[in-house]
């Protein structure tokens, strides 16, 4: 037996039970793992909270996309030499537990300068925020880069990440005083509001009537489409989400005169290429002894409490990167 969240109906945050359920067994081309530490996710609110994540979920379900474990025995077909290591999975579902199966294609070996909570934080939210500046927009030294909700665990990272690899510029955009403040502590050049009226007149001042090169757009709605209007002539933008659930009708005729891009991101895709997930931890994992990165933890949380978590996210109130840890060790 083990603990797990599961949720037997879609709702609020309240719909998070923490209930008894039977260990689950590795089969052939699986290890079975114990849950050290599991991130939260904005997906995970999706998938809780209706019918907006693009995945069926089939109930009841246990949330949890990632998580990292100690492998503690091993299926038919799988090494047995993996039992011991510590590592990061994503089985996509199911972290919200005591134990995790994961099949051996979504371990992540992980460098041991990295402590769990810089793991979770770094293979989430880390990863998604330097795939989509490398591969995503192709991002060059002296871009101008625009990043929304930016005192969330992706935008952190975005912003150092940004300024580490070249960017001419870094704006960040967020919601409240204190995260502004938090963003601008965290190495942005320029951090609005992005709810107050004739904000983009500031990023127009700020960049000399230019604009913006590159936007990481998870807003949607009329920001979204404020952004737009900021782009540069050959601006790249990607969207990864749409917080505020409102839909965005792009006419793309409007992106010939200006030779605009506009991609999506989504982790699901690059999960089956390990080598680039453990290249890119490696290359936090150095740019944190360079005192180039830091991890912004923003909740730590016993799983029990899992619903705290999620609300603290759907009120826009987290910063950071939210963690749950197994009851019987946290403290």
């Amino acid at each position: 037996m083990m603990n797990a969240i599961r949720f037997h109906r879609k709702g609020p945050p309240e719909v998070l039970q923490y209930e008894m359920i039977d260990r689950p067994v590795p089969g052939v081309g699986h290890v079975l793992c114990r849950v050290r530490a599991t991130g939260v996710n904005y997906a995970d609110v999706m998938k809780r909270a209706g019918d907006s994540y693009p995945i069926p979920v089939e109930l009841p379900f246990i949330p949890g996309a990632e998580a990292v474990v100690e492998i503690v025995e091993s299926g038919e077909g799988v090494d047995p030499g993996l039992i011991g290591q510590r590592a990061v999975v994503f089985p996509g579902a199911s972290c919200y537990a005591d134990y995790v199966v994961v099949p051996t294609n979504r371990v992540y070996r992980l460098p041991e300068r990295l402590d769990d909570e810089q793991a979770l934080a770094l293979f989430g939210q880390g990863t998604t925020a330097g795939i989509m500046l490398r591969q995503s927009t192709r991002m060059a030294k002296g871009d101008v880069v625009l990043i929304q909700a930016a005192a969330g665990g992706v935008g952190l990272v975005a912003v150092q990440l940004a300024k580490a690899w070249g960017a001419g510029a870094v704006i960040g955009c967020a919601s409240t005083p204190e995260k502004r403040a938090l963003v601008k502590e965290y190495g942005a050049d320029l951090v609005v509001d992005y709810n107050k009226p004739g904000w983009t007149e500031d990023v127009r001042a700020f960049t000399g009537g230019r604009g913006v090169d590159i936007v990481l757009e998870m807003t949607g709605g009329q920001i979204a489409e404020e952004c737009f209007d900021l782009m540069a002539m050959f601006g790249r933008s990607v969207v990864f989400g749409s917080v505020s659930e409102q839909s965005w009708l792009l006419d793309t005729g409007r992106l010939a005169h200006r030779s605009l891009s506009v991609a999506g991101f989504w982790t699901r895709p690059h999960l089956d290429n390990p080598v680039l997930f453990e290249s890119m931890l490696a290359e936090f994992a150095d740019l944190i002894e360079e005192g180039k990165l830091k991890v912004h933890l923003g909740g730590r949380w016993p799983l029990s409490q899992a619903a705290k978590a999620h609300a603290a996210i759907e009120s826009r109130t987290a910063t950071g990167k939210q963690i749950l840890v197994p009851d019987s060790v946290f403290s």
